[in-house]
C-alpha cells in the first residue's frame, strides 16, 4: 500500500477497523480521467497536497463505502506542481475521524435509497482545500 508512510494503516485494514473507498467517478465526467476537475495542488512551502473540488461537477459520485464506513478515500485528482498539470494521481485523504465523525474540509453525503443493492452504501464527497 503506497509507501512506508502508509504502513500505519495496514493493521486497521486487516481488521476492517479502517475501511477505505475509491474516489474516481465525478458527477460531471464519470470516470473520464482527462476531463476530471478535482485538483491536488502541491504546496512546496508546507510539503503538502491541497485537494479541492472546484465545482459541483467535480464531486466524487456513487462512491461505494463512502456514505457510512470509510475513514479514508483514494481521491483521483489532477496533480499540479509549480502550476504544471502532471495528470491524474491518486491521493490518500482522511474523510472521517476514528469515530466516523466528519473531518474539516470534507463533505460526505449519502446517495440515499436506490432501486437495488441498498445494502451497499454510496456517497458523494466534496473537498474544500483539504491539506494532506
Amino acid at each position: 500500500l503506497g509507501t512506508e508512510r502508509h504502513h500505519y494503516l495496514l493493521k486497521g485494514i486487516d481488521s476492517l477497523e479502517d475501511v477505505g473507498c475509491f474516489g474516481l467517478t465525478e458527477l460531471g465526467y464519470g470516470n473520464n480521467a482527462v476531463e476530471m476537475e478535482t485538483t491536488a495542488i502541491y504546496d512546496k512551502a508546507t510539503d503538502e497536497l491541497i485537494v479541492n473540488s472546484p465545482t459541483p461537477l467535480a464531486q466524487k459520485y456513487w462512491i461505494t463505502n463512502g456514505a457510512c464506513h470509510a475513514k479514508h478515500i483514494v481521491v483521483f485528482a489532477q496533480l499540479y506542481v509549480d502550476g504544471k498539470n502532471e495528470g491524474i494521481h491518486g491521493v490518500l485523504v482522511r474523510c472521517r475521524g476514528d469515530n466516523l465523525e466528519p473531518v474539516p474540509g470534507v463533505t460526505v453525503e449519502d446517495m440515499g435509497h436506490k432501486m437495488g443493492l441498498n445494502g451497499v452504501d454510496n456517497a458523494k464527497l466534496t473537498f474544500d482545500n483539504v491539506r494532506v
